[in-house]
């Protein structure tokens, strides 16, 4: 009997939960850009007239919106808002929300300038659905050159010659050099990485597309970055395979 009961007897078993680095990723801002003379736009309503659309009651359906932090500042006893963020990239990846108000813009134009002498303008087809979309600098492009301050824009008219955009943001990026580069086994480590390190472009680049993967994983990651920059009313929204920069 009592061999019974030994043979009988239930080891339990202890299961341990993994958790995700991703469940605690913390975006640590870096110190703000000098003054410019252009500070930025983050989010743009149409004010000079949406395109035409189905009307909507949701604000968020009418602002076109830059997925950068931004920063209140006062100069001249004036507040700013000041739009920027860093990368390591060469060819950083920007994104955006574009509304159901913007879709049917008939030209959609992104531009990239530095303090000195590089600008380049460029046109690219928009959606026909609202959503997020991303659009990266060409590999044709020269690299941002490390240290420097690029001004870059993204404007949408509604008519085929334009002369006053319909939605406009506007802010600035900086490449910055690392002497060692940032390693990671996985994914999740190399975003959290960005993250603690300042790199606004490479850690929402990096998630925004594993999110595309794995969302249900990256659920709560996802909603703490866009609650960062203030929009988390754009959590559930979908991230496009869109766009693609043509050179002007």
């Amino acid at each position: 009997m009592t061999n019974q009961l030994f043979n009988l007897a239930i080891i339990p078993l202890l299961i341990i939960a993994q958790k995700s680095p991703l469940d605690a990723l913390i975006f640590n801002q870096p110190p703000p850009p000098p003054d410019k003379d252009t500070p930025g736009q983050q989010a743009d309503s149409g004010t000079r007239g949406p395109c035409d659309a189905p009307p909507s009651d949701s604000e968020t359906d009418k602002q076109l919106v830059a997925f950068i932090p931004t920063l209140e500042k006062t100069r001249n006893s004036l507040p700013e808002t000041h739009v920027w963020g860093l990368t390591q990239n060469q060819h950083p990846t920007f994104w955006f929300y574009l509304p159901a108000t913007a879709t049917s813009a008939q030209v959609a134009q992104f531009s990239l300038e530095n303090e000195t002498n590089y600008q380049s303008n460029f046109q690219f087809n928009l959606p026909q659905t609202p959503g997020i979309i991303s659009l990266t600098l060409p590999t044709n492009e020269p690299p941002l050159e490390p240290g420097q301050w690029y001004y870059w824009s993204l404007k949408l008219y509604c008519q085929t010659q334009p002369s006053t955009p319909n939605f406009f943001v506007d802010g600035w990026i900086q490449r910055v050099q690392n002497e060692t580069p940032f390693n990671s086994d996985t994914p999740q480590n190399k975003i959290v990485i960005y993250a603690q390190n300042g790199l606004w472009f490479d850690t929402i680049t990096e998630l925004a597309n594993l999110h595309r993967q794995t969302p249900q994983e990256t659920e709560t990651a996802w909603a703490n970055l866009l609650e960062y920059i203030g929009w988390e009313s754009l959590t559930e929204t979908p991230i496009l395979p869109c766009c693609t920069l043509e050179k002007q």
